[in-house]
C-alpha cells in the first residue's frame, strides 16, 4: 500500500452540543466473519486466540519497514457537516508495534479528499481503544475506518470492536468556514480582517481542502484580528465553536467565541487557545451560553495584543444546544428519493447518478418572447401553479430581463406547454416566486397569493406582496423588508406549515461572493432572521471545464436556489454560476463577473444542510448560442401531472439565456467572455415521475433506521436491459434480517415500477413490521429512485 501522506493526531474534543450522536452500521465491526465486508492487504488475517470479545479479531503482521498494511471498513454515506466518531481497539503483541487508526472520507469518485485523520496507538501489550473524530467535507459523499500498520512499524498487533457514531450536521454554520471561497484570492472571502499579517496558504498547509487562512503577527503593539460573519442565535443557546490550529512559532493565538446584540455590540466574548508552537494541527474549542439581547455570534481568530507569532486557522465549525439529532421518523406517504443521502447507512457496488429531464416541445421552450418589452426575454425565477375552477389550468409568472426594465409578467396554459403571455404584474417588480395562499378558499376575502419583489428604490432587500388576481400586488401589511440582491425564491411547505424563502446575500460592501439564505415564517408577515443556507464549495470549481479568461482561474458561487418540498426532503434545485471572468474581482464588484450557470441537485432537511452526492445537470444545455446555453435559471415549483400516455410525469419549469452573464458583444471582442448574453425564454423539463436520480448498478443500498408512520412498502425502480431485478430486505436496527423478511422471503420486483410504485411483498407479509427497521435494497442492475411507506 501507498504512504498514507496525510497524518494528523487528534487531541480531546471539544464539549459536544445537545444532539445525539447516531450509531452508524458498520459492517462486521468484530470480524466474527472473518474479513467479509472488509479490504485487506495480504498480511491481514482473521485471528480466534486473541479477541478483545467474542471469538474473532484481526491480525496485522507486519514484517516490512518499506511498506504499510492496511485494512479498510465498508464505506458509510454521510452528508458534508456530520461530526463522525471512529473507535477501535488493539493490542500489540510486543510494545512498541505500532498501529494507527484513520478517518477516511472520499468523494463521489472515490478519491479520498482532506482532512485523513488518526491516532496512534500508545506502546503496550494491554488491549487500548483508539478513537478519532472529523468533520464531514463539503465535497466528501462517504466515509471508510482502516486500520493500518504504518511503513515505519514492524510488528504484529489485533484488531477488535469497530464501532463509528455521527452527530448530525449543525444549524448554524459559518459562512466560508474552510476559507475556500475564491471571490478574494489575497484574504479569507467572507471575514472581516485587519489585512496587514492576514493571508492565505494553500495546498499542504492547510489542513481540510486546499485553502487555510494564515495570521502572522510580527508587532508587539498592534493586535491581528479575523472575524467571521455574524450567525443567529437564541438568547440561552448554548453555542461550541471550534476550530484547527497550526501554532508555527510565537504564542498568542486564540479562538474566540463572541456574542452580539441587534447592533452588532459585543455583549461578551469566551477564549481559548491552542498549545505551543510546533505542537502541530489541534482542534481548539471553547463553549458559552448566549446571554440576554444576544441575536447573533461571530467567530474571531485573534493574535494577541503583545504577542508575536504565526498560526494557520482552518475548518471553523459551530454546534449549538439547538442542533436536532437524526429522526428515524418518517411521516406516511412521505416519498424517500435518493438524490441525496440523509436516510442511507451504507451502499455498495451502486453509484449515484442524476437523470437530465425531457425538454418539452422538443427545444424546451414553454413560453417565449412577446412584443410588450416586459416580455422581450422572459425568464426566471417562475413559478408555475395550477388554476381553479372556471380558471386558466395553468398560470406562470416570471421575470422580465433587466435590460428590459424590472418588471413582471403573467402568463397562463391549458396544457402546461405552451403558454399565452396575458399582463404586466403590476406592483411588484421582479418577483421571486409566488405561493398560493394555504388559507385562501374560493369567495374568501384572504389573498389568494403571497410573493417576494424587489424594491424599485433599493436592490438589496426584497419585501412581501400579496394579491387576489396575481396580477396586481400590494405589500403584505405590517411586514418587514428582508435583505437580499436581486435573486429570491419563496415556497410554501405543507408539511411543516412554513413559507420558505431563499435569499441571495452579499451582505456589505465590498460584495462577497454569491450564497443563499434561509428565511421562513407562518404567516407571511412575520419572517425569522435570515441564516446561511448553501454555497458552492471547492469540487465545484474542480469541476469547471477549459480555462478562465485574461489568466484568472475559474471558480463558482451559487446565483439562487429555491427550496422545494418533495416528500421526506426538500429538493434544492441550485443554479451554479461557473465565473470565467471577473473584471472588477480585486474591488469586490462582482456585477460584471462573466461565465455560464447551470441547473443540479440537492436535498436537505433542515434547509441549512444539503447533501449532493452527485453534481450531474438537471437540464441539458442545448448547443452554443441555443436560448438555454448560456445561463440557466431555476423556477419554485415541481408538479406532477397525469400525460397524455397516461403516465405520472413531472415536470420543472426553468429560464435560461444563450449567452454568459453580463456578457456584452464589447466584451466579447475585448475576449472577456465567447457568448453575448441575451435570447431568453422559459422551458419545461419532465421526467417519468420522481426519477431526478437514482442509485445506479448492481450492488446494495441500506438505510439508517427508519420509523415509518405506515406499512406498505412500495419502490419506484427501472430495471436495465439484462432483465434485472431488485429484492428488499427487513432488517432491525443491528443490521440482522428479520424472520420472514430475508431475500428468500421476498418477492422481486422485476418489471418497471414506475409512479406510484411496485408494492413489495414477502410471502404472506404483506406489511412492514413496526419500527425502528432497516430496509436493505439489493438490485442485480438497473436504477433504484425511491421508496414509500405509507
Amino acid at each position: 500500500m501507498a504512504l498514507l501522506s496525510t497524518v494528523l493526531l487528534i487531541p480531546s474534543t471539544p464539549a459536544l452540543a445537545a444532539a445525539s450522536s447516531a450509531t452508524r452500521l458498520q459492517a462486521n465491526p468484530g470480524f466474527e466473519s472473518g474479513l467479509t465486508s472488509w479490504t485487506a492487504d495480504s498480511s491481514a488475517a482473521t485471528a480466534t486466540t486473541t479477541a478483545h470479545s467474542g471469538s474473532g479479531a484481526l491480525r496485522i503482521a507486519d514484517s516490512s519497514t518499506t511498506a504499510g498494511v492496511s485494512v479498510r471498513g465498508s464505506a458509510l454515506a454521510v452528508v458534508p457537516g456530520e461530526r463522525i466518531t471512529a473507535g477501535i481497539w488493539v493490542k500489540q503483541a510486543v510494545a512498541g508495534a505500532g498501529g494507527f487508526l484513520y478517518l477516511e472520507f472520499r468523494r463521489a469518485d472515490g478519491s479520498r479528499t482532506t482532512p485523513v485523520l488518526s491516532e496512534a496507538a500508545a506502546s503496550s501489550t494491554s488491549w487500548q481503544q483508539l478513537t478519532v473524530t472529523g468533520d464531514v467535507p463539503d465535497d466528501a459523499v462517504t466515509v471508510n475506518v482502516l486500520a493500518y500498520s504504518s511503513v515505519a512499524g514492524s510488528g504484529t498487533t489485533y484488531w477488535d470492536d469497530a464501532t463509528v457514531s455521527a452527530l448530525p450536521a449543525p444549524l448554524r454554520k459559518v459562512p466560508n468556514a474552510g476559507f475556500e471561497e475564491q471571490r478574494d484570492t489575497s484574504y479569507p472571502t467572507q471575514w472581516a480582517t485587519d489585512k496587514t499579517g492576514v493571508g492565505l496558504v494553500r495546498g499542504a498547509a492547510a489542513f481540510e481542502g486546499d485553502t487555510a487562512v494564515r495570521i502572522t503577527d510580527g508587532s508587539t503593539t498592534d493586535a491581528v484580528s479575523v472575524l467571521s460573519r455574524a450567525v443567529p442565535v437564541g438568547v440561552g443557546e448554548t453555542i461550541t465553536a471550534s476550530a484547527w490550529a497550526n501554532p508555527l512559532s510565537g504564542a498568542g493565538a486564540t479562538l474566540y467565541l463572541e456574542f452580539r446584540d441587534a447592533d452588532g455590540d459585543r455583549l461578551s466574548a469566551t477564549t481559548a487557545a491552542p498549545g505551543s508552537a510546533g505542537s502541530g494541527w489541534q482542534r481548539v474549542g471553547v463553549t458559552a451560553t448566549a446571554p440576554a439581547s444576544a441575536t447573533t455570534v461571530t467567530v474571531r481568530l485573534y493574535s494577541l495584543l503583545g504577542s508575536v507569532g504565526t498560526t494557520t486557522w482552518d475548518d471553523v465549525r459551530l454546534r449549538s444546544g439547538a442542533d436536532v439529532s437524526y429522526a428515524p421518523a418518517l411521516g406516511a406517504g412521505r416519498m424517500v428519493l435518493f438524490a441525496g443521502d440523509q436516510r442511507v447507512e451504507s451502499y455498495t457496488g451502486v453509484t449515484h447518478k442524476v437523470f437530465a429531464g425531457t425538454k418539452a416541445n422538443t427545444t424546451g421552450i414553454v413560453l417565449g418572447k412577446g412584443s410588450a418589452a416586459y416580455t422581450a426575454n422572459p425568464r426566471c425565477s417562475c413559478t408555475v401553479l395550477p388554476g381553479g375552477t372556471g380558471e386558466p389550468k395553468w398560470k406562470l409568472w416570471f421575470s422580465g430581463s433587466p435590460q428590459n426594465g424590472l418588471s413582471a409578467g403573467y402568463a397562463t396554459s391549458e396544457d402546461g406547454l405552451t403558454f399565452q403571455h396575458v399582463a404586466l404584474v403590476t406592483g411588484a417588480p421582479a418577483l421571486g416566486g409566488v405561493v398560493a395562499n394555504p388559507a385562501w378558499t374560493s369567495g374568501s376575502a384572504v389573498p389568494h397569493y403571497f410573493g417576494l419583489s424587489r424594491r424599485t428604490t433599493s436592490g438589496n432587500e426584497y419585501y412581501w406582496v400579496r394579491s387576489t388576481d396575481g396580477i396586481a400586488w400590494t405589500e403584505v401589511p405590517g411586514s418587514t423588508p428582508l435583505a437580499g440582491f436581486d435573486v429570491a425564491n419563496v415556497t410554501w411547505d405543507p408539511v411543516t406549515k412554513l413559507f420558505v424563502a431563499q435569499i441571495k446575500r452579499h451582505l456589505s460592501i465590498p460584495l462577497g461572493p454569491r450564497t443563499t439564505w434561509v428565511s421562513t415564517s407562518t404567516d407571511f408577515v412575520r419572517w425569522s432572521t435570515p441564516r446561511p443556507s448553501f454555497a458552492t464549495d471547492r469540487l465545484d470549481d474542480e469541476l469547471i471545464t477549459g480555462a478562465g479568461k485574461h489568466g484568472q482561474t475559474p471558480w463558482s458561487e451559487v446565483y439562487g436556489m429555491p427550496a422545494i418540498r418533495y416528500g421526506d426532503q426538500y429538493l434544492g434545485t441550485p443554479w451554479i454560476f461557473d465565473i470565467t471572468y471577473s473584471p472588477n474581482r480585486d474591488d469586490g464588484d462582482n456585477g460584471p463577473d462573466k461565465g455560464r450557470g447551470h441547473l443540479e441537485l440537492a436535498t436537505s432537511q433542515d434547509l441549512v444542510n444539503w447533501s449532493r452526492p452527485s453534481r450531474g445537470d438537471l437540464v441539458t444545455p442545448g448547443a452554443a448560442g441555443s436560448w438555454d446555453y448560456g445561463f440557466q435559471l431555476g423556477g419554485t415549483t415541481l408538479t406532477t401531472v397525469t400525460n397524455a400516455a397516461g403516465q405520472q410525469e413531472t415536470r420543472f419549469y426553468y429560464g435560461s439565456f444563450a449567452g454568459e452573464h453580463s456578457c456584452s458583444a464589447a466584451n466579447v471582442t475585448a475576449g472577456d467572455c465567447d457568448h453575448g448574453a441575451g435570447n431568453s425564454n422559459v422551458g419545461m423539463v419532465s421526467w417519468p415521475a420522481d426519477r431526478f436520480a437514482s442509485f445506479h448498478g448492481a450492488g446494495t443500498v441500506t438505510t439508517r433506521p427508519l420509523t415509518p408512520a405506515g406499512s406498505n412498502l412500495t419502490v419506484n425502480f427501472a430495471p436495465g436491459a439484462g432483465g434485472d431485478n431488485l429484492k428488499v430486505e427487513v432488517l432491525d436496527v443491528d443490521g440482522t434480517v428479520l424472520t420472514g423478511y430475508g431475500a428468500a422471503d421476498v418477492t422481486p420486483i422485476t418489471t418497471d415500477a414506475r409512479a406510484p410504485g411496485a408494492q413489495v411483498t414477502w410471502g404472506a407479509n404483506t406489511t412492514l413490521p413496526s419500527g425502528p427497521i432497516r430496509l436493505r435494497f439489493t438490485q442485480t442492475g438497473g436504477d433504484l429512485f425511491a421508496f414509500t411507506v405509507d
